[in-house]
């Protein structure tokens, strides 16, 4: 994403997050993925969570480990960018590692605890970037990023794919 992108779904603005609030906004996405997957304790909370509100879209759980997935990705690619010099950096195809990594078939607690590490595991590395490696750049199958672009990414892919689960989960219980 380039300077000035406002994501036309989410309403997320690139320019507005500095990364001293990306890492509070990384920290903060296990606890708020948790609380709008707690659905108050609802008895059917794991069919609910794996139900699709719509066949091309993921289920609250295929999302929570898309986004633990990304997380861990961003986490290493900020990482390999801050020692290596324009590193070329995968970011495979995400409906073949759901289907790979059997998001569907997750334990849903689990995977939110594994969504709590690689959160902790991103902000940590956006916390040890300073000064002038915020420009270093890495080569991403859709183009060069700078590690500040990549540090957005991550914000807005938490921000997003929460806005996903919320809506999906309000489907699925009939609500929107």
């Amino acid at each position: 994403m380039s300077d000035g992108y406002v994501c036309p779904e989410c309403g997320l603005d690139y320019d507005t997050i500095s990364p001293s609030d990306a890492v509070v906004a990384v920290r903060s996405y296990p606890r708020r993925f948790r609380e709008v997957t707690a659905l108050d304790g609802a008895a059917d909370r794991d069919r609910l969570l794996r139900t699709r509100p719509a066949p091309e879209t993921w289920s609250a759980l295929e999302y929570v480990c898309h986004v633990n997935d990304v997380f861990g990705i961003l986490a290493e690619a900020i990482r390999r960018m801050t020692v290596e010099d324009h590193p070329t950096l995968g970011f495979g195809d995400p409906d073949q590692l759901a289907i790979d990594a059997r998001y569907a078939e997750q334990d849903p607690d689990e995977a939110l605890d594994r969504l709590g590490a690689a959160a902790e595991g991103l902000a940590d590395a956006i916390a040890k970037v300073g000064g002038d490696d915020w420009k270093r750049t890495g080569a991403f199958p859709w183009g060069d990023r700078d590690i500040l672009a990549m540090t957005r990414n991550a914000v807005h892919e938490g921000k997003h794919h929460l806005r996903d689960v919320e809506l999906g989960l309000q489907k699925v219980r009939g609500e929107g």
